[in-house]
């Protein structure tokens, strides 16, 4: 008997057995008193009848110990399986959580150069006329930096910030990736560049620059 119904069943058997062998019993014993009674020779049944009750609960302690063994066992081999199944599941986010260690790695390096690379070129830009505005907020020391904060919720919305313990009243509509702040930069700068061109002497360059920038005028 390996399985713990293999064994239930035949404890079950057993304890049968014993209620039928001490009905049996309780028969004998009634009957050898009234042999003594009547003073004949009583029989041996009732002995008998015990020695076999006490091989069966010999038995039943036996097949008690061997259910109590193979109850422990299935439930170590449960708690391994549900180990086993939790250190899978812990690698797996394991794997995530690098992935997230090296993105705030990576960010605690390149906000703090791209910070410095805004403030060094913060003059030159606005000199030739780039659009700042979208970056600029970068720079204060007062409040959060708007940009990064727009930028965290354009990549992960308000609850990404909230995870971060960031409170703040930008919402998710009025998000912006620092590439496309970058973007609005670089946009002003062309058009300042088409500007430049359309006071050419030259009328022909003159006329495409107007158009291109008029076209981008109406695209904004």
């Amino acid at each position: 008997m390996k399985t713990q119904e293999d064994i239930q069943t035949r404890i079950g058997d057993l304890r049968q057995e014993r209620e039928r062998l001490t009905g049996e019993l309780e028969k004998a014993r009634v009957e050898e008193r009234d042999a003594l009674i009547a003073g004949k020779k009583p029989g041996s049944t009732s002995a008998a009848i015990i020695a076999r009750m006490g091989t069966v609960d010999e038995a039943l302690a036996e097949l008690n110990d061997r259910l109590a063994a193979t109850q422990a066992s299935a439930q170590r081999n449960e708690r391994r399986k549900r180990a086993e199944a939790a250190l899978h599941k812990n690698s797996e986010r394991a794997k995530l959580a690098e992935q997230v260690d090296r993105a705030l790695v990576a960010l605690s390096e390149a906000w703090p150069a791209y910070v410095e690379a805004l403030r060094r070129d913060l003059g030159a830009t606005s000199a030739a006329g780039g659009d700042l505005t979208a970056v600029e907020r970068g720079l204060t020391s007062k409040r959060l930096a708007e940009p990064l904060v727009k930028a965290l919720i354009h990549a992960g919305g308000g609850t990404l910030a909230r995870a971060l313990g960031i409170e703040t009243p930008i919402k998710d509509r009025h998000s912006l990736s620092l590439a496309a702040a970058e973007e609005r930069v670089a946009a002003s700068l062309r058009a300042e560049l088409l500007r430049v061109r359309a006071t050419s002497p030259q009328a022909h360059v003159a006329r495409e620059a107007q158009q291109e920038l008029e076209k981008m005028e109406k695209s904004a």
